[in-house]
């Protein structure tokens, strides 16, 4: 295997005057970054610098800070969130990070979601809270109390309006009601019955969750704009007066903020964007009185969306933009248009929760230790879309939050759920996480409740880094050129706002988080994966950005430049009147406009790839100075092995191997180009518009049937272990090592080194050669007589040896890498105190407390035969 970083420029130019692509230069922003959480802020230089230089090491490039609860015990380390030591702390990580070429960023709060100490009550998230009393009035002259009669809400409620509803029309009560919530109306009221409704604004009470020490308080309205500029000086004021240089980026977590369904000036801001009066209309809002359409719950809810986008979001990115720092934030789970909040800031970032099941051959399944992903592929494009059509470069993700449960996950599982969110747009993933841990506290040291712990305590660590350059390679082409997806698709927020589930204040609110989506929108779902699955790539388009999008030379055009051959409208095609003017003039100018996602309408308006429709491959299509590139991934259970055609225009193309390095010609005619990926293997295709003269060869991946087993003795020892393995063990067939007869080997962690030996014909040894390992447990890398062949982490655990070898005896060492699960089994066994954190401490992938003493052991080592391929050429 090549493992060499290119450095040289993306196009050089070489006889003939035709252009030859190397891989892209990699910025810092190509590696993977990770969310870096501190326990209790209790951190020092001496560990600080230790574990960013392990980091660096592993090719890590980015770090964000998010500060969390603190250990059991170790309050007298915790550092106070922006107190001076706390600021110098981040101060020294900054200076550290130039050194080890780590950007650092930095969550705009403690835990999630933004709030704390200084957030009072006046300011804290907000909810509607009221009375609804019929009543004749006779009994009005008399007075009614009208107050909040819950005890427990009443000291956090504002009279905000008293409406009266009747027969004769509507009437505000308001300034007859007194502090107390007594209403006396006495002038003008007639004998028939009245429905009063007292509006209040009450405060939800929610905390930070997992907040740090100096972080615990009350989550801020995020609709209010005061509230938040408040929120912010805090931070201001903490830079300033360390004199402490501001992060690379602020960060803010999904929104969380439960309940929240109202702020003290939602009446007039309502109708100052409305043109009406909601207080005129509660029975509608509260679902009492038919509204056609539920026009008035989904005017509440754009509302909502307006107030989070223009006061949250818009005055937090430019407030960042002030001190010269981006911002990234995960927009899903509020209750706001997607597309117009992930436009607002710099980096959009979607999150995955879970692991996909793809039915990719070979790779490990861990029944009941894992959870469904909840981000598909129509969720995890709302980020990438907001990218593509405003012309930011970076898509980020939240990666791998609680793919499976603690100390079992794999790197060979961790890549297909990367490679769909390469596919839909990412190019700029963040791990979720790595935990700091000072460096000599006992294993398994400091740990976050929610994590693959991507950190040097875990073992995976050791063969991380070539997970880490892969992302950095895929990254590297996917931050390069621009988007060339093939429709924008009209986000129908409408109908989703005008869905109404229950009656009163509970049914106002609907927030967009990833684990509802599939309730809250089934019909868009649909569309989107009806679109993929012809073989189309898209973009949504709210109808703020819709507005200013143009028809130019047969293409629509987004104000960024982004084009697209047709916009798609699913769903009711409701919208306001001027969209729908704009809509109307863009078909007369000759826009292709399609009401829903007809399959014969789509082939009118663009080419659909068949690598996607006809051979189930995940692709994504960018368009650079030379032609076009695609990120392509086998995430099906079958291998591919077809001339595929492809939808551009291409005279010549290149294929690169994100996993090695690798570049070569790729075999093209006028038939397309032959692609051959096993399944659960990826690579990124180049095309060009004129022929290449580079020497390049074509290289085929096609393999015969095996050519030799490595059935002969085996013999196992180990290179690291806890509890530490000292004997040798002699096999006469390969076998994972918890199956031998040692007490210590069943529970240890680290890494076995399997050696054998294999004769090879003069002949044999002057032809290529793949080694297929089968059932890795769960990462190798292989040696041939000496010489390193690479390192195989993901599904198929094949390695090109190609000439390593020789005529005669041949030795094969394979060093196989476990994962901890038998090792933090046997702690729990032992009765050892390793769950030492504050608050949630360590539960299951479904956030309950859990013991893993009752683990069976997990298998580690070579689990299957060894063989040879030879490789055609």
């Amino acid at each position: 295997m090549i493992n060499r970083l290119f450095t040289i420029a993306a196009m050089s130019i070489i006889a003939g005057g035709t252009f030859a692509q190397s891989w892209p230069t990699a910025s810092l922003e190509a590696k993977p970054g990770t969310r870096w959480w501190w326990l209790g802020s209790a951190v020092n230089e001496s560990d600080l610098q230790w574990n960013m230089q392990e980091y660096s090491k592993a090719g890590l490039g980015a770090l964000e800070i998010t500060p969390l609860y603190g250990v059991q015990g170790n309050e007298k380390n915790e550092l106070s969130f922006l107190s001076t030591p706390w600021m110098n702390a981040l101060k020294f990580v900054q200076t550290e990070g130039v050194k080890d070429s780590l950007l650092i960023d930095m969550n705009c709060g403690t835990g999630w979601p933004f709030g704390g100490p200084e957030v009072p009550i006046s300011e804290a998230a907000a909810k509607l809270a009221y009375t609804d009393t019929v009543i004749t009035g006779a009994e009005l002259r008399k007075g009614i109390d009208i107050s909040i009669k819950d005890k427990k809400e009443k000291p956090f409620c504002t009279l905000s309006k008293v409406m009266a509803y009747s027969d004769d029309g509507v009437k505000d009560l308001t300034s007859m009601t007194d502090t107390s919530g007594m209403l006396v109306w006495k002038k003008s009221v007639k004998k028939h019955s009245y429905r009063i409704i007292a509006i209040y604004c009450s405060r939800t009470r929610q905390k930070v969750k997992r907040a740090a020490p100096g972080g615990e308080g009350y989550v801020m309205d995020h609709f209010d704009k005061s509230a938040v500029a408040h929120y912010l000086e805090r931070f201001e004021k903490a830079f300033a007066e360390s004199n402490t240089p501001y992060p690379h980026s602020f960060f803010n977590d999904s929104y969380e903020v439960y309940k929240a369904n109202w702020t003290p000036k939602m009446f007039e801001e309502f109708e100052k964007r409305r043109g009406y009066k909601l207080e005129e209309h509660l029975p509608e809002l509260l679902g009492d009185v038919d509204d056609k359409d539920n026009k008035v719950l989904s005017d509440y809810r754009e509302t909502l969306s307006d107030l989070l986008l223009e006061n949250f979001t818009e005055q937090w990115t430019a407030w960042a933009h002030q001190h010269g720092v981006k911002t990234r934030n995960q927009a899903h789970g509020s209750p706001a248009n997607l597309i117009d909040v992930y436009s607002a800031v710099d980096i959009p970032e979607i999150e995955g929760f879970g692991l996909s099941e793809f039915g990719i051959k070979g790779l490990r399944k861990d029944t009941g230790y894992t959870r469904k992903n909840d981000s598909d592929v129509s969720m995890l494009k709302y980020a990438s879309s907001a990218a593509h059509i405003n012309g930011k470069t970076l898509v980020s993700s939240e990666t791998l939050t609680w793919l499976t449960e603690h100390f079992r996950t794999s790197l060979s599982q961790c890549k297909p759920d990367i490679d769909l969110m390469f596919t839909c747009g990412v190019n700029n993933m963040y791990f979720h996480g790595t935990c700091y841990s000072p460096k000599n506290d006992p294993w398994p040291g400091w740990r976050f409740y929610a994590s693959i712990d991507m950190s040097p305590n875990n073992s995976i660590w050791r063969d991380a880094p070539y997970l880490m350059k892969y992302i950095e390679r895929c990254q590297s082409f996917l931050q390069m050129g621009r988007p060339d997806n093939d429709f924008l698709v009209y986000l129908p927020i409408r109908d989703m706002w005008a869905e109404r589930k229950g009656k009163g204040a509970g049914s106002l609110l609907m927030q967009f988080d990833i684990h509802s989506m599939a309730r809250k929108a089934p019909d868009f779902i649909k569309s989107i994966l009806d679109i993929d699955k012809a073989g189309y790539d898209c973009d949504y388009i709210s109808e703020k950005y819709l507005l200013t999008t143009s028809y130019k030379n047969g293409m629509l055009e987004t104000a960024a430049g982004t084009r697209y051959h047709a916009l798609i409208i699913p769903g009711s095609g409701r919208m306001p009147e001027n969209v729908k003017a704009h809509v109307d003039v863009l078909k007369s100018q000759g826009a292709n406009i399609i009401y829903g996602t007809a399959k014969a309408e789509m082939e009118k308006a663009a080419k659909a790839e068949p690598m996607r429709h006809k051979h189930g491959l995940r692709a994504i299509r960018r368009k650079n100075d030379t032609g076009y590139h695609y990120f392509i991934a086998n995430l099906s259970p079958d291998d591919i092995d077809a001339r595929i055609p492809l939808c551009v225009n291409a005279r010549d193309a290149r294929w690169f191997n994100p996993l090695n390095g690798d570049i070569y010609k790729a075999d093209m005619t006028s038939d397309g180009v032959r692609m051959n990926l096993r399944s659960g293997e990826s690579m990124i295709l180049q095309t060009y518009n004129s022929p290449q003269n580079d020497g390049r060869k074509e290289r085929s991946l096609a393999q015969t049937y095996a050519t030799k087993i490595l059935d002969g003795k085996w013999s196992l020892s180990f290179l690291s272990s806890a509890p530490e393995v000292k004997k040798t063990f002699d096999m006469d067939t390969l076998r994972t090592w918890e199956e031998l007869d040692d007490d210590s080997i069943k529970v240890t962690m680290g890494t076995g080194v399997y050696t054998t030996t294999v004769k090879m014909t003069k002949d044999e040894a002057a032809s290529d050669w793949t080694i297929d390992l089968g059932d890795v447990r769960e990462s190798a890398r292989v040696y041939i007589n000496d010489t390193f062949v690479g390192c195989a982490w993901s599904v198929p655990f094949t390695l090109e040896c190609r000439k390593a070898f020789k005529a005669g005896v041949n030795t094969v060492r394979i060093e196989v890498t476990n994962l901890p699960a038998n090792r933090i089994s046997h702690l729990d066994r032992q009765g050892v105190k390793w769950r030492k954190f504050n608050e949630i401490n360590v539960v299951s992938i479904n956030y309950k407390k859990t013991g893993y003493e009752n683990w069976e052991p997990m298998k580690s080592g070579l689990n299957s035969v060894i063989k040879l391929y030879k490789i055609e050429q």
